[in-house]
């Protein structure tokens, strides 16, 4: 097994990496999910088997497994052969009822669903169409979407210098982190994609092989650039694709991702509802 981000204990004990990683469903990521879901969802297994939850992007199938741990009928989706190779070698050691993966699009959710609970985690700003996809998941999503995901920042002049921050500024940032209060990310301007404000980010050259993008775990799949949506723009979306209460959640940080997360990585988690 070759696990690059999912530390899930296996049913003998041992776990699917050995790098110090906190074993996922014992972190406060995990944990935070877990409260949420406990506040809108019944808590006995026998009824939570007739809840379905979606895990979008699933990568290695830790969370799919966190969520069928806690009774709840689960499906990954997973577009990369290699991920979902180890999704079912967790799904096999685990032996749990209600543990399923796919290979396929996450755009194609709708096939499987609809859904109780959907989760997507590091998944939205890696599509170029996030105002299309987010329709979809409200139409597959009967009440509750647990969404974690970078957003554009409305302000950083660095991004208005276009070749000087690619391919001199960011470089140097990364190595010496000078002068960077916020991740320098590379992205665009602020442009306007399928009528919404935000940042295009670039995944992959468009020459790369089909190959080479298998290999690419965390990036996108279909599309070599992606479009952050802005903060507000994202909250405006969710309402107007059905979800009635839109909320964020801060208490993921702490072992997997640091506590100045939010402010440093543009990054955030929101909890969408449907009354």
């Amino acid at each position: 097994m070759n696990f690059t981000a999912h530390n899930i204990k296996l049913k003998d004990g041992s776990t699917t990496m050995n790098n110090g990683t906190p074993i996922l469903a014992e972190s406060a990521m995990w944990t935070s999910i877990a409260q949420t879901v406990d506040l809108f969802f019944p808590q006995t297994h026998a009824e939570r088997a007739t809840v379905k939850v979606a895990d979008l992007g699933c990568l290695e199938g830790g969370y799919t497994a966190a969520f069928a741990r806690m009774g709840f009928d689960a499906l990954g989706i997973e577009a990369r052969e290699d991920n979902v190779k180890n999704c079912n070698l967790v799904k096999e050691n685990l032996g749990l009822p209600h543990l399923n993966f796919v290979k396929d699009d996450v755009r194609n959710m709708a096939k499987y669903g609809p859904f109780d609970i959907s989760l997507c985690y590091g998944l939205l700003y890696h599509l170029n169409d996030p105002v299309s996809f987010l329709q979809t998941l409200s139409d597959s999503t009967k009440k509750l979407l647990l969404l974690n995901t970078h957003f554009a920042p409305e302000h950083d002049f660095r991004y208005s210098l276009g070749p000087i921050n690619n391919y001199l500024l960011a470089p140097i940032q990364k190595r010496t982190h000078f002068l960077e209060r916020q991740k320098n990310y590379r992205l665009s301007p602020i442009t306007t994609n399928e009528g919404y404000r935000g940042r295009w980010y670039k995944e992959w050259n468009q020459r790369t092989a089909k190959s080479g993008i298998e290999k690419m775990l965390w990036a996108s799949y279909n599309n070599d650039r992606s479009f952050w949506l802005c903060k507000k723009e994202l909250t405006q979306v969710l309402h107007s694709v059905g979800f009635t209460h839109v909320f964020e959640q801060f208490n993921f940080t702490g072992d997997l991702v640091p506590d100045h997360y939010t402010s440093s990585f543009n990054r955030t988690m929101f909890v969408a509802l449907k009354s």
